[in-house]
């Protein structure tokens, strides 16, 4: 079960992050989380699609990494575009799978790939796990 904690900073600034436990339903909870914040942001519909099924496709391997443990999400602008943060604390880095057209499984970061204009992996500030970012277009 999750325990939701949502956090905006200031009334105007554009950022949202919500602390959840790695179960598979906090996709669905990420995928909103998204759509809320961008739709407040006033960003169109395929922007809003595209970076729901990005930060999805982000904390699906954090759930895969981290499961059962806590993990949070951010969903910010950076220069206008949305950036979307996923941090877990497991320093296992997500690997690219070799992609097969049919596989249920393994296309994630091929997805994020598509979809974001820049993405990647850096250490978390307190050193304790990782933080996987995308970058979206505006």
């Amino acid at each position: 079960m999750n325990d939701l904690d949502l956090f905006t900073p200031a009334p105007g600034i554009p950022e949202v992050r919500l602390t959840l436990l790695a179960v598979p339903s906090t996709v669905a909870l990420a995928r909103e989380l998204v759509r809320y914040a961008l739709t407040n942001w006033g960003f169109d519909r395929e922007v809003i699609s595209d970076s729901a099924l990005v930060m999805s496709e982000i904390v699906t391997n954090a759930v895969a990494a981290a499961r059962d443990q806590q993990i949070r999400l951010r969903c910010a602008l950076n220069e206008g575009a949305p950036l979307l943060e996923c941090w877990d604390p497991s320093p296992e880095l997500p690997t690219r799978c070799p992609e097969y057209l049919m596989a249920e499984n393994g296309r994630g970061l091929a997805l994020i790939s598509a979809y974001a204009k820049e993405a990647g992996t850096r250490p978390s500030s307190t050193g304790e796990g990782k933080i996987v970012w995308a970058q979206m277009p505006a």
